[in-house]
């Protein structure tokens, strides 16, 4: 049923892991799937073994995976509960369980992810929503509010910071601190997600006489896939983007015809180091090894995150007056608040509101 459906993931194995996975729901053996069930015609019949691949799809594979489980913690809880079917889910007994999270993780967002994915799985079925429910949406709108707490954000990342980082590495850097330093000025310069720069692949990015160019495969905002060239210009400073991630390719001899990962781990040997064949870095062991070369320079690693390459990059570029329609291209942001969120003003362009006044 899964072989038959072509270019639906590039990870076939994932997508078997979501569709049993998505079995253990009950939603295709409730709501419209009981009537398809029971189709006699032989297409009808094909089409319909096809369907439950095809609605995976419906949302990313991160995303899908993430409902799965906040399924599976509902079911653990209704179960343990006399009279609480896991599925389909009744809303007295969901507002109960969002109470329950409320008190147990304190988290507006554990609420909210429950919520989305129970909602969701109901809509597959072919049952109401809970987006249309009263009662769901004022219970929501009250742990929002109850567990509502200040947003703090991580501080952007700064040239200066990089130059620092650069010039620590001395002029016979290793292959592991030239990984790093590729990462980091990449990431600033071409405002990267975290996600986005480890999907890279050796065929992603190519040089030319005035810089780089790199593909993105697809990101946070892009569902449909569609990609996104990225362009990237050589500075000629110490801290050029394009000519570190030259030395890191040439250091690690990554092949730019490979569907290999571009950042990958390092193994060393009695020759130096090497970068393994396969595999690539964790978001987690990236962030570690951010933080460890933040904290080595005398900063506080924790104002700084992945998240704060991003932002830096954006700070500076809108902090230039670089024009909006190019920002909002260049760190493929769809709307003027998501844009707005990574950039920290200066505080010479704040006092520019109150000095314009005429006053």
């Amino acid at each position: 049923m899964l072989a038959g459906q072509p270019g639906l993931c590039r990870n076939g194995a994932l997508l078997i892991y979501l569709f049993l996975l998505f079995f253990n729901t009950g939603v295709f053996s409730a709501g419209a799937w009981l009537l398809l069930g029971n189709l006699e015609d032989p297409e009808l019949r094909r089409l319909a073994q096809s369907l439950p691949a095809t609605v995976l799809r419906s949302r990313a594979d991160s995303t899908t995976k993430k409902y799965l489980g906040a399924f599976q913690r509902w079911k653990t809880w209704a179960e343990a509960r006399q009279g609480v079917p896991s599925f389909p889910v009744h809303e007295l007994h969901l507002v109960l369980y969002m109470q329950h999270l409320s008190e147990s993780t304190e988290s507006k967002a554990a609420v909210e992810e429950a919520v989305h994915a129970l909602s969701w799985l109901h809509g597959l079925a072919g049952l109401q929503p809970f987006s249309g429910s009263p009662l769901v949406k004022a219970t929501l709108e009250g742990l929002r509010r109850i567990l509502a707490k200040p947003k703090v954000r991580k501080e952007p990342v700064t040239a200066d910071m990089l130059k620092a980082m650069v010039e620590a590495a001395g002029p016979a850097p290793s292959l592991t601190e030239v990984r790093l330093l590729a990462v980091c000025l990449v990431a600033y310069a071409g405002f990267m997600r975290c996600d986005e720069l480890l999907k890279l692949r050796g065929s992603d990015v190519t040089f030319n006489a005035e810089g780089m160019v790199v593909n993105i495969e697809s990101s946070k905002t892009d569902q449909y896939r569609e990609g996104a060239s990225l362009v990237i210009a050589r500075t000629g400073q110490v801290t050029c983007p394009v000519a570190m991630m030259e030395c890191y390719c040439r250091m690690g001899e990554v092949d730019h015809t490979s569907q290999a990962k571009l950042f990958r781990g390092i193994v060393s040997t009695k020759s130096g180091e090497r970068l393994r064949k396969d595999g690539g870095l964790s978001y987690t062991r990236l962030r570690e090894l951010l933080l460890e070369k933040v904290a080595q320079l005398g900063f506080d690693p924790a104002l700084f995150g992945m998240h704060s390459l991003r932002a830096g990059g954006a700070t500076a570029a809108a902090n230039a007056g670089v024009e909006d329609r190019l920002f909002k291209r260049h760190g493929r942001w769809k709307s003027e608040s998501a844009k707005d969120g990574y950039v920290k003003d200066s505080l010479e362009r704040r006092l520019k509101v109150s000095k314009g006044l005429g006053i």
